[in-house]
């Protein structure tokens, strides 16, 4: 009998082989022959997934934003059961810092992704940007706890918000290249959410 191909796990493996080329070398490195080779798999078979580069590229991404979701979701989902607005705020800030090698290559492959945008000067629209996400979430944190006098009433929870996501935005790179450890980048965060969370109260 035939073995039984999950067609979806393919699609994920070839997305690592994608992502281990661009984690390394950017995404101008990453070509429907450069992923076959680097997965040790076929040309042909890594078409018949993905007709395209673009398809590739988009799946990719993808496969990307659901992993971080993953990996965010369990430091987040432990922060929310304290209910604590600042102990949660803090687990969406530090959860996108990366942590070991593939937290590493991971991040890697969202800059690389993001350098393209910037070349581009524009977002592509079929690629869904992550930090809208974390803004929306951290600005219904903050005005929470402003209700409840933990954050003082002269904070613009959206203007803050936007400034926190891009401080963490700022936290990865600093990682990447070694600028900052995950500790001290935690520490930042720590030393930020005090000011902010200093209350009326």
């Amino acid at each position: 009998m035939p073995k039984r191909v999950d067609h979806q796990e393919r699609r994920r493996e070839i997305a690592e082989a994608l992502f281990r080329i661009a984690a390394g070398r950017g995404l101008q490195a990453v070509t429907l022959r450069a992923v076959a080779a680097e997965a040790g798999i076929s040309m042909n078979l890594v078409q018949y997934y993905f007709p395209t580069k673009e398809e590739m590229l988009g799946f990719a991404w993808r496969r990307i934003v659901e992993l971080t979701m993953e990996n965010a979701g369990k430091t987040i989902g432990e922060a929310m059961k304290t209910e604590d607005e600042r102990t949660i705020v803090r687990a969406y800030l530090t959860a996108v810092l990366p942590e070991g090698e593939r937290g590493r290559m991971l991040a890697a492959v969202q800059i690389a992704y993001f350098a393209v945008d910037v070349t581009r000067g524009s977002q592509d629209p079929d690629q869904e940007p992550l930090l809208p996400h974390l803004v929306h979430a951290i600005t219904g944190l903050l005005r929470a706890a402003q209700e409840k006098g933990d954050v003082p009433a002269r904070v613009d929870p959206r203007l803050e918000a936007d400034a926190l996501a891009t401080m963490s935005a700022g936290l990865v790179t600093g990682i990447l290249v070694d600028a900052y450890t995950a500790e001290r980048a935690a520490e930042i965060v720590d030393y930020r959410l005090d000011g902010v969370f200093s209350g009326d109260r």
